[in-house]
């Protein structure tokens, strides 16, 4: 009985914090005389500076604002009212102006905007300051010449400044990759290390160079471009790491089998936080190998766990929700608490069969195959061991074994909506690697169907290029994972 009155209470609490509470509002007070004098020339300012007339009709622009800056002194100042709304009125039209000037600019001169827009998104005023400058003198006479009525001008005087924002853009973007590292090669040359590290100079220089060659070929595609520059920078950095530790082998200070053996040290302290005794007897790829292992277990724990934690939360989630249908209705709390109680049993079960099923799945596939993941009830196998020839989605014969082991995974989950996912590192154009994308997420899906005997209404393709990836495509690694097939089951709700 007391428990049951515990929970009247507590009910009537809970619809009591629903009552909306009734507030009595002040009257608005009456519009401030200045805003409504200026209302008209507020509107324009506000049109004409959503369009952009700063920049793009900087004369009639600048005319309206000295007229608004003129009427707002001369209010402050009490001065004749007539004079002021004269000055307010023509304040407004030069505004309305100056917007009306900048839709012709931006209707006349996409061209010129774009290219002014792509040179704004490489940073040129900060690297490029005088050419961008120069530019901007350009578009500034282009548009003087809209605003006096002179169209022909305005177009010739429009291709060069195009021109200057083009030249502009590129160079801030070699600056932008490339100067650090044209500044450290210098510097490495007047120091002479060449003598000591020929190879790393000469390496660095040549992805420089390589680098230069990409902005060139395509400067909207710049991730190449910049994974060439980052390793043609590292390797400079190297360079001075380098340098000194040949010095002291050639000068006799060091020899070779000490510099070996001082790299042997951050991998023994390495091994030793994971009980690992370090021995290079057959060199750093055995030790390396087995603390790899191990954070890769740590991973998989980590995954684990991770995956317990989202259960535990979908179950609390669920739990919640039965608590507010059951508060809004009255009944027996041991009719409720027994509810509650089959609805925990129910859920554990059926994330009992799920994580068993699983595991199942896992067991499938190697780790070189496949990895597996779970976000709520779906499954996602993530196929790192389908690959394609570069540019291509063909599936070669050696792959129709790990397929045929998505097929037997199916089985798991009857009745399922399947979809193949394609997806591409950032190398290379948007448009193409979207288009490889969808391409290779379809030649997978129509194996699939082929040869698995899945009804092909239950499998789609979808092609997401490179807009989803896992890994950073600053590195080899990072885009061998990012190119990818994933296969997402999504389970028949019951």
């Amino acid at each position: 009985m007391e428990n049951r009155n515990l929970f009247r209470i507590f009910y009537v609490l809970m619809l009591a914090s629903t009552i909306p509470v009734i507030m009595r509002v002040p009257a608005a007070h009456s519009q401030d005389p200045k805003a409504l004098l200026f209302q008209e020339a507020d509107q324009a300012m506000q049109q004409a500076k959503s369009a952009g007339a700063d920049v793009f009709s900087p004369t009639q622009y600048a005319s309206a604002m000295k007229d608004y800056e003129r009427a707002n002194e001369d209010y402050k100042n009490g001065k004749n009212m007539e004079d002021i709304k004269k000055r307010i009125k023509m304040s407004a039209v030069y505004f309305l102006k100056a917007a009306e000037t900048t839709k012709t600019v931006q209707a006349e001169f996409k061209d010129l905007i774009k290219a002014r827009n792509d040179a704004l998104k490489t940073e040129a005023a900060q690297y490029r300051k005088e050419l961008w400058v120069e530019a901007e003198g350009g578009l500034d006479q282009t548009v003087k010449s809209v605003e006096e009525g002179n169209m022909t001008a305005a177009r010739s005087k429009a291709r060069k400044a195009e021109r200057l924002y083009r030249q502009v853009e590129l160079e801030s973007i070699k600056a932008n990759f490339l100067d650090e590292t044209r500044q450290l090669l210098a510097k490495a040359n007047g120091e002479d290390l060449k003598k000591f590290v020929p190879a790393t100079l000469a390496k660095s220089e040549e992805l420089a160079t390589e680098a230069e060659r990409l902005l060139i070929e395509n400067r909207y595609d710049t991730d190449e471009a910049r994974q060439v520059a980052s390793e043609a920078k590292y390797l400079s950095q190297l360079s001075f790491a380098l340098a000194p530790a040949v010095r002291d082998v050639n000068s006799g200070k060091r020899t070779v089998e000490d510099i070996l053996r001082d790299q042997e040290q951050p991998i023994q302290k390495i091994g030793a936080e994971f009980d690992i005794n370090a021995r290079f007897l057959n060199g750093a790829d055995e030790p390396v190998q087995g603390i790899v292992k191990e954070i890769q277990k740590m991973k998989q724990h980590n995954d684990a766990l991770d995956q317990e934690l989202r259960e535990k939360t979908e179950q609390i989630a669920a739990l919640s929700q039965q608590v507010t249908k059951m508060e809004s209705q009255l009944g027996d709390l041991k009719n409720k608490e027994a509810t509650l109680t089959k609805l925990m049993q129910q859920k554990e079960e059926e994330q009992k069969l799920a994580r068993e099923k699983y595991e199942r799945l896992e067991t499938m596939f190697t780790e070189q195959e496949a990895k597996m993941l779970r976000t709520g009830d779906q499954v996602i196998i993530r196929l790192y061991g389908l690959s394609f020839p570069v540019g291509r989605a063909v599936i070669e014969p050696q792959y129709f074994s790990l397929l045929s082991k998505v097929g037997n995974a199916f089985r798991e989950y009857p009745e399922s909506q399947i979809a193949a996912e394609g997806h591409t590192d950032s190398f290379g154009s948007d448009e193409q690697n979207q288009k490889l994308s969808e391409d290779r997420a379809t030649a997978v899906r129509e194996y699939l169907v082929a040869n698995t005997g899945v009804e092909g209404y239950r499998i789609t393709a979808e092609g997401y290029g490179e807009t989803k990836p896992i890994a950073s495509n600053d590195t080899k690694e990072g885009r061998a994972k990012n190119r990818r097939i994933d296969i997402v089951i999504q389970p028949k709700n019951k």
